[in-house]
């Protein structure tokens, strides 16, 4: 009986102990709440005076690519023409010489290198001038690491490390051109590449003669130019957990590859970041502070594929968590990724609310998912984007490995 007694009295002391420390927890873990959500308080109110800050100095610098850009199309136009002012895309890079009387370009999709020279009439009839100056184009194309453009040295855009179209150009002999043998793949380009020519008035009111030649890249050039990048795709797909062969068919979709891509937007080098909006999500969502980047930093490589596998980490694991099936999240995502979560939302309520959206999406199988965004995003671009990159996807599955 008394060991009895002595149980009860043992156990109502250590349960009354037990709820005192519960209640001290308790409070303790109250306080604790509201330090929390005060300090995050105080930590928002700071951000967004520093978001303010640094949507000014994107705003700035938008502004100041403005007006360099109208500057840079206007001296192509008073030399070249208004019909014939080129400028380089996601999917084309174009560069001029210093005193805008020769341009070459690659497009990067299409497999093609073209030089192109701008000679007065009298030059026209001069075919050793011509082909001199042809030449030494060419032989400039084939070990072009780019910077030297009027508008890139404004921009203080560093030239690549490597050529950017190493071993994409082949001699006769079938080997790589290089800086070694530049000059004899020239010699050779001009002896067989068809010459064209056409006559531009500029808006100087001069007329002149656009003398071009065109040459092939080697067959295999967009797997070649992949290959450089895997280190870093490597890297930043095992640093944000997301598939590489999702990384890898993103970047062939958006550049094929072009380290010097950019688009109207715009929208800068291999991912295609906009500086205002997903590049600095993105940089956010990686470094935890909020930056402008600007696009001299998002040509440079390693940048652009970490702030582009972070945009698509943020993508797949913040905006559309609540996306219950993989397949169906990674859809959303590639969707997102080209017009932003909002227009994935809206092509299934009407409303740019994701969680709204979660529903519908999650009533539906991947297969679903699929088929309703090709036929229901707003926009062709994206409808078409959304096929071309999950079918491209399988063109990197030895990568994953």
């Amino acid at each position: 009986m008394k060991l009895m007694l002595s149980f009860v009295i043992l156990s109502f002391i250590s349960t009354s102990m037990m709820t005192a420390q519960d209640t001290t927890e308790t409070s303790e873990f109250e306080k604790f709440k509201k330090q929390e959500e005060q300090g995050i308080r105080q930590d928002e109110q700071a951000f967004r005076q520093y978001t303010a800050e640094v949507t000014k100095q994107f705003d700035d610098y938008a502004a100041e690519q403005e007006k360099l850009f109208k500057e840079y199309t206007g001296q192509i136009e008073k030399k070249w023409g208004k019909s014939n002012v080129k400028t380089s895309t996601k999917k084309e890079y174009v560069f001029y010489d210093p005193n805008f009387s020769s341009r070459k370009s690659i497009d990067f999709e299409e497999g093609k290198a073209t030089v192109e020279i701008l000679v007065t009439e009298v030059e026209a009839k001069n075919p050793a001038l011509i082909q001199q100056k042809l030449k030494e184009q060419i032989a400039q194309l084939a070990v072009a690491k780019g910077g030297t453009d009027p508008l890139e040295k404004k921009n203080d855009i560093k030239p690549e490390q490597k050529p950017i179209i190493s071993e994409q150009l082949a001699a006769s002999d079938g080997k790589p051109v290089t800086e070694r043998n530049a000059k004899q793949f020239a010699e050779e380009t001009i002896k067989k590449a068809e010459v064209t020519q056409e006559v531009v008035t500029g808006k100087d009111g001069i007329k002149r003669v656009v003398i071009g030649v065109q040459m092939p890249l080697v067959p295999d050039h967009v797997k070649k130019r992949a290959t450089e990048f895997r280190e870093m795709v490597k890297k930043e797909s095992g640093r944000f957990g997301i598939d590489i062969t999702l990384v890898y068919a993103i970047m062939h979709t958006e550049s094929y590859f072009n380290p010097k891509a950019k688009s109207p937007v715009p929208a800068y080098g291999l991912m295609q970041l906009v500086p205002k909006s997903g590049a600095r999500d993105a940089f956010f969502f990686a470094n935890k502070r909020d930056s402008l980047v600007t696009g001299e930093y998002l040509y440079i490589a390693g940048n652009n594929i970490e702030l582009g596998t972070a945009y698509l980490t943020k993508l797949f694991t913040i905006d559309f968590r609540g996306v219950t099936d993989p397949k169906s999240r990674m859809f959303c995502t590639i969707s997102a990724y080209n017009t932003g979560p909002g227009n994935v939302a809206k092509a299934f309520t009407g409303k740019r609310n994701v969680f709204q959206a979660l529903p519908k999406i999650n009533a539906l199988t991947s297969e679903q998912v699929f088929a309703f965004l090709r036929n229901n995003l707003p926009y062709e671009e994206t409808r078409t984007y959304v096929g071309k990159v999950s079918e491209r996807m399988g063109l990197y599955d030895e990568w994953s490995k």
